[in-house]
């Protein structure tokens, strides 16, 4: 009788560690597909990079220098980047961005231009996405932590090496209306690059 009940209970056990294991594998592919989404809707932005190229040709050099640093930028995304370093990367790719879009204000041709105009409705479309799949990829982060914080939920994925995975925060354009001196902004980025160099 007794050997019977420690069976059963072996046998909830090991029925239990199968139905958490399963659930904690599916919270974690749900989370990297949700974040591929978010990779996919980040390269757009990045794609827009030659037609940026194109509308402000000609225009100044510093145009060309900021447009230089988003080619960068985009030469040097790598898989292999945590998620609080694709944040960076991201952040400073969308102040350079904002740059580029400042220098409008200073060329009112560049500004009434049609193809520049449909450049900055692309963009804004492009971060709109982004927003939805960052909203959506933290949602299934705060799932999968909240999961594996669970007692005894935590037991499990401390031995099969599951660990709690970083929000992702990204600084749109589209997020806020900053009102941006083009001049500042260069000085600006030349000190971020002085300072990436001593990095």
């Amino acid at each position: 009788m007794a050997t019977s009940i420690v069976i059963v209970l072996l046998v909830l056990l090991v029925g239990y560690i199968i139905y958490v294991f399963n659930k904690m594998i599916k919270a974690s592919n749900l989370n990297l597909e949700a974040f591929s989404n978010v990779d996919v809707a980040l390269k757009k932005r990045y794609d827009l990079i030659p037609n940026l190229e194109e509308a402000v040709k000609g225009y100044a050099g510093h145009e060309k220098y900021t447009l230089e640093r988003l080619t960068n930028m985009r030469t040097n995304l790598s898989e292999k980047m945590t998620i609080a370093d694709r944040e960076r990367q991201e952040n400073k790719y969308s102040v350079v961005i904002r740059d580029v879009i400042a220098c409008a204000e200073n060329y009112p041709e560049l500004k009434a231009a049609e193809n520049f105009g449909k450049l900055q409705d692309a963009l804004v479309k492009i971060e709109e996405e982004i927003e939805l799949a960052r909203r959506y990829y933290n949602g299934t982060t705060r799932n999968y932590n909240s999961f594996i914080q669970k007692f005894p939920n935590n037991i499990l994925a401390s031995i099969l090496g599951y660990s709690m995975r970083q929000f992702f925060e990204v600084d749109l354009m589209s997020k806020k209306n900053v009102e941006l001196d083009f001049e500042d902004r260069r000085k600006n980025n030349r000190q971020g690059v002085k300072d990436e160099e001593k990095d």
